[in-house]
């Protein structure tokens, strides 16, 4: 998809820097990155490296498994991931052309993607109705029969701990469970629970949590309230860390907020069902209000939420899907009145803005994640997302797959998103495919109350105070209900020195934008509506194509208008979209 009329010459975004930083500048990425970490974190990798972690030769049974009775009729149905383009023959993942193929699995699959070997062994399809039911007993047959213990992907803690859930699920559907499944089961438990993510923590580290207080509920013997033990410490602890004041998660993805969302809708209905310590089960409760909540009032103008960070459509269930999930297992705790102007107000995540009938405007000013573990960081602070009449119009880059290299470089860079660089360089060094050294840390953010239908979002951001001047970046928006949206960039400096400053918006693949000034833009959206695109009088316009990625595995050109100066310090760029 391409944009019809031309703006300017092509403006360079760096899509993929071909050289690599010389040994002093790969040593100083090291150091900036390890001196975040937890020295628990340290010590743990240290210790995976040299000792790692083996597979039990038996382990003790967790049964027999409770599924029946007034336990588990209490139990509610969950809401499963999407099977996308799947078939009853063939299973897709990430929107690979690669399928599964449901009669003859390669469990291996070493030619593919890591994060598609996950999912191939997460066994998320046995929630799928696509599937046959003969046809997931058949894969559970296959997989214990075929998948030594201990292999690659397969017995790796984080889709070890998504498999012991979905294997629960399902079994608890079933009138009987057979003798060799709950074997494998057993062992699979006692693999996670001495392989526990201490050495990754966040996300990984919940995930694991979840399993092992799924098997202690599901299970009767002593070895299953042991798990219970440890399941509920690690939930308790992670839920009260990882879900913040204002009910996002710490890791600043949206995405990663609405899978840690379902993971605690999970476990209330689970913990409920099984009558679990009053007291974890009140926390993990509290919890999944304060994130239904929040995930209910982020939601943009088209009805989900932004692409900020490792983010994409298709992973996560639906919003409305799990916002329903929310209403069976929480009840009326989670209501709220959506009518009239919603103001996006989340200062302990970081993202504000306004959603009012189909127009929004959020914007991120949160850090780039726990310090500790900033894996799904991109480059996006005081980066926004647009969207008019039910139509996003200005986009976030999205994530297109996990693999390091040019292309996941460029979606996780600053040029890939609607915000500003400063000489060429990233607002935070992401490196390789999760890394980040030095990162930008925002400050001074506020957004106003509601003045005359408008509202008025500023903060700023010290990325860049690294680079020579120490220059910083401060962002305001204005945002009017009547359909006018007034961006204003002021980049500040010190010592006279010139700098290049250019300010990116990405604009939708659908939206066509055609010159008519040389400081003005028609946007034109697939339905015909315009929006008048206008710059300030510094800098000069500019057009590029950059891609927009909504889901793993699919990527679209799409516009990218770029405002550039150069010159001394300080500068104000700015920029006004509206209605015409």
């Amino acid at each position: 998809m391409t944009a019809a009329g031309a703006v300017g010459r092509p403006v360079d975004l760096s899509l993929a820097r071909s050289s690599r930083p010389g040994l002093a500048g790969r040593l100083g990425l090291y150091a900036h990155t390890v001196r975040y970490l937890t020295p628990g974190q340290v010590s743990r990798q240290l210790r995976r490296r040299l000792f790692p972690p083996r597979v039990p030769r038996a382990a003790p049974a967790m049964g027999p498994l409770r599924f029946a009775g007034a336990a588990g009729s209490r139990l509610l149905p969950g809401v499963p991931t999407p099977s996308g383009a799947s078939t009853a023959a063939a299973i897709h993942f990430l929107n690979s052309p690669r399928p599964m193929a449901t009669t003859s699995p390669d469990w291996v699959s070493a030619d593919a993607p890591k994060l598609w070997r996950y999912n191939l062994h997460y066994f998320d399809y046995l929630q799928w109705p696509v599937v046959p039911e003969a046809t997931k007993a058949a894969l559970i047959d296959d997989w214990i029969a075929r998948v030594r213990p201990g292999a690659v992907d397969a017995w790796e803690p984080y889709p070890l701990s998504l498999r012991i859930v979905n294997w629960l699920k399902y079994f608890a559907r079933l009138p009987s469970v057979p003798d060799h499944w709950q074997v494998s089961l057993d062992l699979q438990v006692a693999a996670l629970a001495g392989d526990i993510e201490y050495h990754l923590l966040a996300n990984h580290l919940f995930k694991n949590g979840k399993a092992l207080v799924f098997a202690g509920l599901f299970g009767t013997s002593e070895a299953a309230a042991g798990y219970l033990r440890t399941g509920l410490r690690i939930v308790v602890n992670e839920v009260r860390e990882q879900v913040l004041p204002d009910g996002g998660h710490f890791e600043r993805s949206p995405m990663y907020h609405a899978i840690t969302l379902e993971d605690l809708l999970d476990l209330v209905n689970v913990m409920q069902a099984f009558a679990a310590p009053a007291e974890a089960t009140a926390v993990v409760r509290e919890a999944a209000v304060r994130a239904t909540r929040f995930l209910a009032a982020m939601r943009s103008g088209h009805a989900e939420f932004p692409l900020f960070n490792d983010a994409a459509y298709g992973i996560a269930p639906p919003t409305a899907a799990l916002l329903d999930y929310a209403r069976r297992v929480l009840g009326d705790d989670v209501a709220r009145d959506d009518t009239g102007p919603r103001r996006i107000c989340f200062p302990d995540t970081g993202f504000y803005g306004y959603c009012h009938r189909g127009d929004s405007l959020i914007v991120d000013c949160g850090p780039v994640g726990p310090d500790y573990q900033p894996g799904h960081t991109h480059c996006d602070t005081l980066a926004y997302e647009l969207c008019v009449d039910g139509l996003p119009v200005v986009v976030d880059s999205g994530t297109y797959d996990y693999e390091g290299g040019p292309f996941r470089q460029y979606l996780r860079s600053t040029a890939a998103h609607s915000t500003v660089r400063v000489d060429g360089a990233d607002q935070s060094e992401v490196w390789g495919a999760f890394r980040v050294a030095r990162r930008a840390y925002p400050q001074a953010a506020v957004l106003s109350p509601w003045q005359a239908d408008e509202l008025h979002f500023a903060g700023e951001h010290d990325g860049y105070r690294r680079l020579p001047g120490r220059p910083v970046h401060r962002r305001e928006i204005r945002m009017a209900l009547a359909g006018r949206w007034e961006v204003t960039d002021v980049v500040r400096g010190e010592g006279g020195r010139s700098h290049r400053v250019e300010s990116f918006v990405h604009l939708h693949p659908d939206i066509r934008v055609e010159r008519v000034g040389e400081r003005e833009c028609r946007l034109t959206l697939p339905t015909g509506r315009s929006l008048r695109f206008a710059t300030g009088a510094a800098g000069t316009l500019e057009q590029a194509t950059g891609y927009h990625c909504p889901q793993f595995g699919i990527r679209h050109e799409c516009p990218v208008l770029v405002l550039q100066y150069s010159g001394p310090l300080p500068v104000t760029l700015g920029y006004v979209i509206e209605r015409v």
